[in-house]
């Protein structure tokens, strides 16, 4: 078979066909995976760091984010969830006593 005839064929997710800010931001969170990274730490990555991770949300990735009033403060920041194909897990709850009530739970 020559190269024009090879075909290939992709299951599952494939992190590793991400490129440049995109696959840097999905590598980062991946290795974090579960956990929360602040927002500083992927505006070192991309300064459009929300615009890279919803492109990740359009391909499937389940990525939540929060945001924290601390002294006066704004903190945010993102953690992965579930790959394509799996079954988004139940998000964890966090507090926020300094949220405007009804907001931050």
């Amino acid at each position: 078979m020559t190269a024009a005839q090879t075909v290939i064929h992709f299951s599952g997710h494939q992190p590793q066909l991400f490129t440049g800010q995109k696959g840097r931001i999905l590598a980062l969170l991946l290795a974090r995976r579960g956990t929360w990274v602040p927002a500083p730490e992927l505006a070192g990555v991309a300064l459009q760091y929300g615009s890279r991770i919803w492109s990740i949300r359009r391909e499937g990735f389940t990525i939540e984010n929060r945001v924290e009033h601390v002294n006066g403060q704004v903190h945010g920041a993102y953690r992965l969830v579930a790959c394509p194909g799996e079954p988004a897990q139940q998000s964890i709850s966090y507090s926020n006593p300094s949220a405007p009530e009804g907001r931050g739970a």
